[in-house]
């Protein structure tokens, strides 16, 4: 994964409506740049590029592709540091906002690291649904959809993790 800086002037944003088990996903992109993802309730799908379709498909099925993100806002190093930890959970496991925190060396830093997360424009390519209380309770995930959201995504990869690792017998 890279998340690069890109001129707002320079690109064209492309908007596309992607289903998925648990909902509607828009994805705003330019070129092979991953702009936005966040839940939408609109309606047309559209034929996504290859290059999507296939890090789509591999988000559906466990997988992490390797993609380019993009932003126009300049992504402070911690910032960046707790995007590549959150990046690194695996599906099927969740770390708490305080282990997120002391992974990247600020071990009080448990509401930085949401405030963070709060506003991650690339949900899903930066699983941050995978973050949560320390208490094991679901917090601050947004979008229209919310803790209801991250909830449903979260039991849909608990489900994957375990047909990945105990497929059914024949």
């Amino acid at each position: 994964m890279e998340i690069i800086l890109v001129d707002p002037k320079s690109i064209v944003p492309t908007l596309c409506v992607l289903g998925s088990p648990v909902c509607r996903f828009e994805v705003i992109y330019s070129n092979e740049i991953i702009l936005s993802v966040g839940p939408t309730d609109k309606l047309t799908q559209c034929e996504a590029p290859s290059w999507l379709k296939e890090a789509w498909d591999a988000i559906w099925n466990g997988e992490m592709p390797e993609v380019i993100l993009g932003t126009t806002k300049r992504i402070s190093d911690f910032a960046q540091k707790v995007y590549r930890i959150v990046r690194e959970i695996p599906i099927g496991e969740t770390k708490t906002y305080g282990e997120v925190a002391f992974l990247v060396g600020k071990p009080k830093g448990a509401r930085a690291v949401g405030s963070i997360l709060r506003s991650n424009p690339w949900p899903l390519f930066i699983p941050c649904h995978r973050v949560i209380g320390k208490s094991g309770k679901l917090l601050g995930y947004g979008g229209a959809q919310g803790i209801e959201l991250k909830g449903r995504l979260l039991a849909y990869e608990a489900d994957k993790c375990r047909s990945l690792y105990y497929p059914p017998s024949v």
